[in-house]
């Protein structure tokens, strides 16, 4: 057995957009997730992140504009044959060149968002050969032995590069730490459309330390695959880790019912204990199978418990 190395993992820093973190070097035009000042592949200190660089050319674009109406304006004053053309040429020309300003402004934002597709569909292969050298350097510092910041990095190229073999990458790295609560740790970016073994272990780990990051995703990936699950060596005890953390919340046991009735038996006494508290409060979800087997089980094995006697309810399923 693999002995997991205990670590400690930079929080992830979210933004808005996931390209906010991508930059662009303005000498050599590579694109880079992890570069902060200097570029991984010139080595100058001319990286510019994306949204600065679109902001750039747009505002190139808008003074083109800009003087484009101004030359009309100049020539519209040149050729006027009277004070009242001149007047007009002044009063249309000045009217014209406000509207365009004032246009420009209130559409900078859309225009902005325009401008970086525009960046992105133009330099798509810088873009993805920039991201791969970006794998390739991680790859290097995870073989020079610094795991957790090869981690780090896989995750920033993650939340660009939506692949299998990347996840894979993530999760096999993770699966060699030591995971603890207090660790900013995620599953959602991590979920394949096939079964894997890795992050089925993963989603089992995940369950018993941070069961609050279990969500509908992960409870329709396990049940999607759940028979896979159970041929694995621990297989029912993840699925019944995992129908502990359902437990957590009553929109959960509304909508994976009978994956918590196949594993309340295993689940462990405090999860057991809450799931039964949730059933005898709320009518709504306190009836039908679920509700069978979870007395089931109350009658089977904690009929004489003080913990579920305090509940106020020693109802036996007749």
């Amino acid at each position: 057995m693999m002995k997991k190395l205990p670590v400690i993992i930079s929080p992830y820093i979210k933004t808005r957009y996931p390209y906010n973190k991508l930059k662009i070097c303005r000498r050599c035009n590579h694109f880079t997730v992890l570069g902060d000042e200097d570029c991984p592949v010139c080595g100058k200190s001319s990286l510019l992140g994306v949204e600065q660089r679109a902001a750039s050319i747009l505002k190139r674009s808008m003074w083109g504009a800009r003087v484009i109406v101004m030359l009309i304006w100049a020539i519209s004053l040149v050729v006027s044959q009277s004070i009242l053309q001149t007047s007009l040429s002044i009063i249309g020309g000045a009217v014209l060149l406000a509207l365009l300003w004032t246009l420009q402004r209130r559409l900078t934002p859309a225009l902005l968002r325009v401008e970086l597709e525009n960046l992105f569909h133009k330099e798509a292969y810088t873009l993805v050969a920039g991201l791969a050298n970006d794998r390739e350097e991680a790859i290097k510092v995870f073989h020079s032995g610094n795991k957790p910041l090869a981690y780090e990095m896989l995750r920033e190229i993650g939340a660009l590069v939506h692949t299998d073999q990347l996840r894979i990458e993530q999760i096999l790295l993770l699966q060699s730490f030591m995971l603890r609560k207090d660790m900013d740790l995620m599953i959602d970016p991590l979920l394949m459309d096939h079964f894997n073994t890795d992050l089925v272990e993963y989603i089992g780990e995940l369950a018993k330390i941070r069961r609050d990051l279990l969500k509908e995703n992960t409870f329709r990936y396990v049940l999607l695959h759940e028979i896979q699950i159970l041929k694995m060596e621990q297989g029912d005890n993840i699925l019944a880790s995992v129908a502990g953390a359902a437990v957590r919340m009553q929109r959960y046991i509304s909508l994976y019912p009978y994956l918590i009735m196949r594993y309340a038996g295993k689940l462990p006494k405090d999860r057991f204990l809450r799931l039964y508290r949730m059933l005898q409060s709320n009518p709504e979800i306190g009836t039908g199978p679920l509700y069978e087997e979870v007395m089931r089980v109350y009658n089977e094995k904690y009929k004489w418990d003080e913990d579920f006697r305090s509940t106020g309810n020693e109802t036996e399923l007749k």
